[in-house]
């Protein structure tokens, strides 16, 4: 997408009176909804990864690179290139239940993440110091991606009882993710995908195709280059890949399509759409993003209908991320490290639970705990705060309250962060966790 600021600045899209401020990428563009969301890999598959805020660095350290051709009529070939380093802001959140597809007898279960994205050119004024363009908005899109199952269809709208079939197929894995997306020029598009593919060390790249312009100039970069330079950066600090999953999904698949509006039809539409999404576990225990995407465009150039890549990647760092935690299971790993010198903020987001319903007449309650009962027995993992508390622990450090928060991890303290409802976890003086109830859901600020 090629983005301005004005509509009314049609001939200098980026004028401005002033170099734009480099914006805040660290607040989620998507929020979690007040209900709890429907999470997990058998409801998400790889996705389930995805779930949170990514952003990637600004200035002269962004991962990204975009490389856009346009078409301009008064040029000796009829088109020009838009190439620039960029950073981002992506956000993805679950939805509070599935999206099933009923086909009489069984039914497609449609795993959700929303998902708002927002790239920014990264220190590219312009060449001539006319126009302060660097951290302006040059792309902004929205859609979804889709985790398919296939299961029972339960009778009548709500249930409960499930329509009597025997003969239930199994997902097509080839088709088993999908990506929907809007972009406000005009496009809509669904790409199809899968399986996953995984492996141990640097995955490998899809590059440029050199015989498609524009990248038939060998000066012009390939920005899957990009990635390989991110993890070979990170190879000089010691951290490596240890390994990756990702998931390709394509307008050309089964199922795929794209819609342009008439005037990009006409002049300058989407033909075809394929991207890549790696998610990588590091030697650091931390997890990264990266992607790669393939954008056919088709322009009207000198009378003659020509075909060009438009390609961008980008490596992404977890910002912010919503994790559950139930009342029923010890400690729960959230798949979150806390890297040294780099404290993590945890905090209450919704939810209800309860440690005895025996307590509080019966009554849920959140993060803080059960009122009015604090527990000092030393089978309990934090002593002398309420029972039914949330409480965290990175690595084997001693566990420590959070309640509703937010609390920062203590200073110091590095490795896996865990969390646990402050229970009798080995049943000394009770039932244990065996008669708990209710889940939480918890916002991890990195």
């Amino acid at each position: 997408m090629e983005n301005s600021i004005s509509l009314e600045q049609q001939k200098c899209p980026y004028l401005a009176q002033q170099a734009a401020v480099i914006p805040n990428i660290t607040t989620p563009l998507v929020s979690a909804t007040n209900q709890p969301p429907v999470i997990g890999t058998d409801n998400l598959g790889l996705l389930n990864n995805f779930i949170g805020t990514w952003n990637s660095p600004t200035g002269a350290d962004a991962t990204g690179y975009n490389v856009m051709p346009l078409p301009q009529a008064d040029t000796p070939n009829g088109y020009i290139t838009k190439n620039f380093p960029y950073f981002e802001e992506i956000s993805f959140a679950a939805i509070a239940g599935g999206a099933p597809n009923r086909e009489g007898k069984y039914t497609q279960a449609s795993g959700v993440l929303f998902y708002e994205q927002r790239v920014y050119i990264a220190d590219n004024a312009d060449p001539n110091g006319a126009q302060p363009i660097q951290n302006t908005l040059i792309h902004a899109e929205n859609g979804t991606w889709l985790y398919h199952t296939i299961g029972q269809q339960v009778e009548g709208p709500y249930g409960p009882g499930f329509v009597p079939d025997t003969n239930i197929p199994v997902q097509d894995p080839t088709v088993q993710y999908n990506k929907q997306i809007s972009v406000p020029h005009g496009v809509s598009v669904l790409m199809t995908g899968g399986p996953v593919v995984s492996g141990t060390g640097n995955p490998v790249f899809p590059t440029a195709d050199r015989t498609q312009l524009p990248f038939t100039d060998p000066s012009v970069i390939d920005p899957s280059t990009y990635l390989t330079q991110q993890l070979n950066s990170l190879n000089s600090k010691g951290v490596t890949v240890v390994s990756y999953s990702s998931i390709n999904v394509s307008t050309t698949n089964q199922g795929g399509a794209v819609s342009n509006i008439n005037f990009e039809n006409s002049f300058g539409k989407v033909v075809s759409m394929n991207t890549t999404w790696y998610v990588e576990t590091l030697s650091n225990g931390t997890l990264q993003l990266q992607y790669i995407q393939n954008i056919i465009l088709e322009f009207l150039i000198n009378g003659v209908q020509t075909q060009f890549s438009h390609i961008d990647a980008n490596t992404l760092q977890l910002v912010e991320t919503f994790v559950p935690v139930c009342a029923a299971q010890a400690w729960q790993d959230t798949g979150v490290t806390v890297q040294p010198g780099n404290p993590i903020t945890v905090s209450y987001k919704s939810g209800q639970w309860t440690a005895d319903p025996q307590t509080n007449n019966g009554n849920l309650y959140d993060a803080n705990g059960c009122p009015g009962i604090t527990v000092t027995q030393s089978g309990y993992p934090v002593q002398n705060v309420n029972m039914g508390a949330l409480i965290g622990q990175v690595g084997t450090n001693a566990p420590f309250l959070i309640g509703d928060g937010p609390v920062t991890t203590p200073a110091g303290q590095s490795g896996a962060l865990k969390l646990c409802i402050n229970d009798d976890l080995n049943a000394l003086y009770g039932a244990g966790l065996a008669d708990n109830i209710g889940s939480l859901l918890v916002r991890i600020k990195i």
